[in-house]
């Protein structure tokens, strides 16, 4: 049933607005996907460090935000796979994030997070992009079966 779920969930919530974003930039769901988990470690980096963390933290944290980066722009088509059990993980993350927003008023930089990696994850999920619609031709002022003017 979970896993019903969560194909329902992708399919419905997740994948459209990853298409279309492919679609518009030319991109591939595995350069997506990586560019997003490099979004995500630049957030977890810019609201993770304080002055009490120390720096062995710090070390650890801009490591990640330079792996990502680099995994992004050396392989950003590598095709990528997806743990339905990571999705969950990431899940419960946003979905405990976002019962506290009607009582606090605020979005915790984490429940951020979960959905910048949650987009990320089921960007992997997704096998082809299909190509984009054409649109009506453009209207360019003359009719197809008058006479020229000169």
């Amino acid at each position: 049933m979970l896993s019903r779920l969560d194909v329902w969930l992708g399919t419905t919530l997740f994948h459209p607005p990853i298409i279309l974003v492919c679609q518009l930039t030319r991109q591939s769901q595995y350069a997506l996907y990586r560019a997003l988990w490099f979004f995500a470690a630049c957030h977890a980096t810019y609201y993770g460090l304080t002055a009490e963390k120390g720096l062995v933290f710090s070390v650890f944290m801009w490591g990640w935000v330079v792996a990502t980066l680099v995994n992004a722009t050396l392989y950003p088509d590598r095709p990528a796979r997806s743990s339905g059990f990571f999705r969950g993980i990431f899940w419960i993350f946003f979905l405990s994030g976002a019962a506290f927003v009607p009582l606090t008023g605020t979005v915790t930089d984490g429940t951020v997070r979960a959905l910048i990696v949650l987009f990320a994850e089921y960007a992997a999920t997704i096998k082809t992009i299909p190509p984009r619609r054409k649109t009506l031709g453009s209207f360019s002022g003359k009719r197809k079966n008058s006479p020229s003017v000169r």
